[in-house]
């Protein structure tokens, strides 16, 4: 955040602890519209969250991909770091995307971290109905789908995840480096992701 912005966030949140503490005769209303300024100022000065792909590269889906295919669990092999994704070791996925109200939860070491309703196309695109997920460069697609169906390559248009991930929790040398081609065509700087190495 600039010094700018955390003055701004300063006088906000300081006029909004001075009204609350003196109750100087504002409303109740205008006091919260204080907490609420130096909310949203604190949230437009913090940065987005960084892109792993070049988004002069089209992104492509795998034509092996249908709903029943990627149904089921899934261990996360690799994964760029985000902000806008659980984070943490032994992270598997639950995918319910053959079902009339498809659904996506993450768990981390069988703790719950998201759980979410989710939008399946057929073209190999699942759109993640959560929050800040919720948006088109949010959407995941399925970059690569091996043709046993056991690891899959899932990116998104903005750049800001991508994952490598397996039926099993770990990932045969050949199937990693294959995976991290697929990354590398779509645009994703491979030199940045994490995990996956070939040969490991």
């Amino acid at each position: 955040m600039s010094d700018q912005g955390r003055s701004n966030v300063g006088f906000a949140v300081g006029i909004a602890s001075v009204l609350r503490r003196y109750d100087v005769g504002a409303p109740r209303a205008l006091r919260w519209g204080f907490l609420y300024a130096g909310l949203a100022l604190l949230l437009a000065c913090a940065p987005p969250p960084q892109s792993f792909r070049d988004g002069a590269v089209p992104i492509t889906a795998s034509t092996r991909f249908t709903p029943e295919a990627i149904a089921g669990d899934w261990h996360v092999i690799a994964a760029y770091a985000s902000p806008l994704w659980p984070g943490c070791a032994d992270q598997l996925w639950q995918i319910d995307s053959a079902a009339t109200e498809a659904r996506l939860m993450v768990r981390c070491g069988g703790r719950v971290r998201l759980d979410a309703p989710l939008e399946v196309d057929a073209r190999g695109v699942m759109q993640v109905r959560s929050g800040a997920l919720d948006r088109p460069a949010r959407a995941l697609w399925v970059m690569w789908l091996a043709e046993d169906r056991r690891t899959a390559v899932i990116g998104t248009p903005g750049g800001e995840m991508g994952w490598i991930v397996n039926r099993a929790p770990r990932l045969a040398p050949d199937r990693a480096t294959a995976a991290r081609a697929i990354m590398a065509f779509n645009g994703y700087d491979i030199a940045r992701l994490p995990g996956a190495e070939p040969g490991s």
